[in-house]
């Protein structure tokens, strides 16, 4: 074991594990430690190249790329514009999403250059449907003949029956009276009542049968008239009008009221003569109605139909 002498130098054995070597014991000289070397491993001959077999390596599947996660970034937060109403615009109720306001954009319309381009339009059409007014105007009269003719009176079969009643009670009257006397006086008086109501019924009967007769000859020119029309109309190119507003009358007020400033375009001036109450809706009847009845005559095909008499023309 270590100690310490007087001195302070070490005495003893270093290592208590070890015990101090006794003068009796001789130590054997240390011999060289050898570094380990490994055993010799037989050398084997080498093959010559063309005698070695190639080997073949599998080859590689390729990988599909796998897609990566990435965060998304983080969107700067905008401020959204606050909605403005238009002040043109009603508000807009019963709706849950917010309309994005558009600038109100003014289109500048020139009055005189359009006033003046529906004037044109308007005296060409004059230019081309005037000098057939007669044609209107006769088609329009046997319209109203027809009507007239139409609506025969049945006065004198009422009339003539009423007096043949009255003619008869009298002969009745003759025959039960007592007074044989008068029978004479009676029987002429009943005579006359009874010719007379004669005469009212075949008056009836031949003029329902005369009327009748001049019906069918006023369709026959109406039909005649009718085509001519329509030959009128379609020998004019791009009408802007319809038929019906193509009489010269008609033609004629839409020229004043355009010229008189009160409107601009001929779709104003039809507008301005169709605002009287009803007038629409009593023209759309009567066209309808007159379609239906002269389409059961022609043919299937109805008949030109005007729109004179039903608008203000004064």
């Amino acid at each position: 074991m270590s100690d310490f002498d007087d001195n302070w130098q070490i005495s003893g054995s270093s290592d208590p594990a070890t015990p101090d070597v006794q003068p009796h014991q001789v130590q054997a000289p240390a011999q060289p430690v050898q570094a380990f070397q490994p055993a010799p491993q037989p050398v084997q001959p080498v093959q010559p190249v063309a005698q070695q077999m190639p080997v073949q390596q599998p080859m590689a599947q390729p990988v599909a790329p796998q897609p990566m996660y990435q965060q998304p970034m983080a969107q700067p937060m905008q401020a959204q514009p606050m909605y403005q109403q238009p002040a043109y615009a009603q508000p807009v109720t019963g709706y849950s999403y917010a309309v994005q306001s558009q600038p109100v954009q003014y289109r500048t319309v020139d009055y005189g250059a359009e006033r003046e381009k529906n004037l044109n339009e308007c005296n060409r059409m004059i230019n081309h449907f005037s000098p057939k007014v007669d044609l209107y105007q006769d088609y329009e009269k046997c319209k109203t003949d027809i009507v007239r003719y139409s609506r025969s009176s049945v006065a004198p079969l009422v009339w003539g029956i009423i007096v043949c009643i009255i003619g008869l009670s009298l002969v009745f009257s003759a025959v039960t009276s007592n007074y044989k006397d008068n029978i004479i006086a009676y029987g002429i008086t009943a005579g006359v009542f009874v010719l007379a109501g004669v005469g009212l019924i075949l008056l009836f009967i031949l003029k329902k049968k005369h009327n009748k007769k001049k019906i069918e000859e006023l369709y026959t020119k109406l039909g005649e008239l009718s085509n001519q029309l329509n030959l009128l109309y379609n020998g004019f190119s791009n009408c802007i009008l319809p038929p019906e507003f193509t009489d010269p009358r008609i033609l004629f007020k839409l020229q004043a009221l355009i010229m008189s400033g009160r409107c601009v375009t001929i779709g104003n001036a039809i507008n301005s003569l169709l605002s009287v109450q009803n007038t629409y809706a009593r023209m759309n009847s009567a066209k309808a109605q007159f379609q239906k009845d002269t389409a059961e005559r022609f043919n299937g095909t109805p008949a030109f139909f005007n729109a004179a008499r039903y608008l203000d023309l004064r």
